[in-house]
């Protein structure tokens, strides 16, 4: 007798502890590349959307909510963002609904040049996947060209000089 009650005890807290643990992510099948908004580089916005998924049984996005609507410029990056995670699928989750947490990082990079700068590139996007529930999506700066100026064109890093 005065085994059994440790035993049983023990066997609690272990089928407690399992059902307290909070559900893993669930790994994408399809994935879709997501771009930068062209606003949002213009702007020169960068930060965080973090999105809370709905999957249905078959691993596809039901529903999408923005996390952190009130962050600084996540307003300009949601929409991509969320038209992005819709069309990705994930494998079949272990229950249904089920919910899970994306995390898109949008980071401006210095090291390559911006288009419409000197070199005259295009937008130059780079992804890279930390699955199953984070990407960053890095770009080059978008310059705005300011008209002639002294005779050629003067490019601009930010629309505010």
């Amino acid at each position: 007798m005065t085994k059994t009650v440790p035993c049983a005890c023990l066997s609690l807290w272990l089928a407690w502890t399992c059902l307290a643990q909070t559900q893993g992510a669930v790994c994408p099948k399809h994935i879709e590349t997501p771009a930068y908004p062209p606003i949002a580089r213009t702007a020169h916005v960068t930060g965080k959307v973090i999105l809370k998924l709905t999957l249905d049984a078959d691993g596809k996005v039901s529903d999408v909510k923005v996390v952190n609507e009130d962050d600084k410029g996540v307003g300009l990056l949601k929409l991509g963002a969320i038209n992005n995670i819709r069309l990705w699928s994930f494998a079949k989750p272990p229950t249904a609904p089920y919910t899970q947490t994306m995390v898109y990082e949008y980071e401006l990079d210095d090291s390559i040049p911006g288009e419409g700068g000197p070199s005259a590139l295009p937008a130059i996007v780079n992804v890279t996947y930390d699955l199953p529930e984070r990407l960053t999506v890095s770009a080059n700066a978008q310059f705005i060209d300011h008209g002639p100026g002294n005779g050629s064109s003067i490019k601009k890093k930010h629309w505010w000089q």
